[in-house]
């Protein structure tokens, strides 16, 4: 796995973990990402403040999205193959402290991280919807597909959850 595409994954998951989170778009009941969070998170994770809030939207979203993809033969964003998981906590970890707050410090910062890994816009569509065949050698496309779904999704009011089905 490639060190761009474990980048893009991070940075997908931060920002659309951002954007649905209680206090922006409501997609799920976190709020592991407010500018509050390290204010709970530190006296528990003093030196790992960053790779907690990360692990914790990455969750919240994880939850929702397979209630409504379920779990078995495919893959989203926040469920991929083992590998990717590790290399990209490992990638978040290796951040500084400060990387993803000065990242994503609005609705309008983060929508514009989307907007760039979706290599500018996106398409709509409202539930789940596949963007192709899991495969290492095509993550970083079917993730800027996801990009353009979310992207549209935010930006309309709708909710998208787009899925990579499990290679054959």
């Amino acid at each position: 796995m490639d060190r761009e595409s474990i980048q893009t994954v991070a940075d997908l998951r931060m920002a659309v973990g951002y954007l649905g989170e209680k206090s922006q778009n409501n997609w799920w009941s976190s709020s592991f990402l407010a500018p509050q969070a390290k204010t709970y998170l530190s006296p528990i994770y003093p030196r790992t403040v960053a790779l907690a809030q990360y692990r914790g939207v990455t969750e919240a979203a994880l939850l929702v999205h397979d209630e409504f993809i379920g779990i078995g033969k495919n893959y989203h964003l926040f469920r991929l193959p083992e590998a990717v998981e590790h290399a990209t906590a490992d990638y978040v970890q290796e951040q500084d402290e400060d990387h993803y707050p000065k990242l994503l410090d609005s609705q309008e910062s983060a929508l514009s991280v989307l907007q760039r890994l979706a290599g500018g816009s996106g398409s709509q569509a409202d539930g789940p919807v596949a963007v192709g065949q899991y495969t290492d050698s095509n993550l970083g496309e079917m993730l800027q597909e996801a990009a353009g779904f979310y992207l549209a999704a935010f930006q309309s009011g709708a909710k998208c959850y787009p899925f990579m089905r499990e290679a054959a």
